[in-house]
């Protein structure tokens, strides 16, 4: 049994199967069968005890702390654009929603109407511009933002309460154009650093 000492501003409640935290940046639930939990008040503050039917109670910790950690600060992620002309914009734009798409199908109609969402536009060295439907990161909870006056567009923010989706949508992102090892030019995360190849010569 292992746990951790929990944070003033954190709520969890726990019922069979599910856990809810709440904190200051939102709340999560999530699922936990295989797991049981057991909150204890001492003179230190207000300690979580978790349990497993397997051997997984360690990683179980790590997984609840990022948890508790998001709703207490949250997380946040920077990407880089590295290259002559790279920018990110976020624009709106008219797209399809699911329920939409969905009648479309069913009643073979023409046209339908479409909901107003929004996009993180990328400028990064093609022939056009490669779009990341701002929708999806609002179903995963993450917020996306640039800083304009800084980095005029050059540099991008997501924030999210969980570590597992900010994560996600930074690798989703950058794989529109990974750091090239030659030029360097790329998508990189804030604190990423490559070693650059030497090109072939020409004899």
């Amino acid at each position: 049994m292992l746990s951790f000492l929990l944070p003033k501003n954190i709520k969890i409640l726990y019922t069979p199967g599910y856990i809810k935290i709440e904190g200051p940046c939102g709340s999560v639930i999530k699922k936990s069968d295989n797991y049981t939990f057991n909150r204890v008040n001492s003179t230190e503050g207000s300690r979580l005890f978790i349990s497993s039917k397997n051997d997984e109670v360690s990683s179980a910790l790590i997984y609840l702390y990022q948890l508790v950690k998001g709703q207490v600060s949250g997380f946040r992620q920077r990407l880089r654009l590295v290259g002559i002309g790279f920018r990110a914009n976020i624009t709106e734009a008219n797209t399809p929603t699911k329920s939409f798409i969905k009648n479309y199908i069913r009643k073979r109609r023409e046209s339908f109407n479409t909901d107003k969402s929004q996009q993180v536009r990328l400028k990064i060295g093609y022939s056009h511009e490669s779009v990341y439907p701002y929708s999806t990161i609002n179903n995963r909870n993450v917020k996306v933002s640039r800083l304009d006056s800084r980095s005029k567009g050059t540099l991008i923010i997501l924030e999210s309460n969980e570590y597992n989706q900010v994560t996600q949508v930074a690798s989703e992102i950058r794989s529109f154009r990974l750091p090239d090892v030659y030029k360097g030019k790329g998508i990189y995360y804030n604190r990423e650093v490559i070693k650059l190849k030497k090109g072939k010569r020409q004899s």
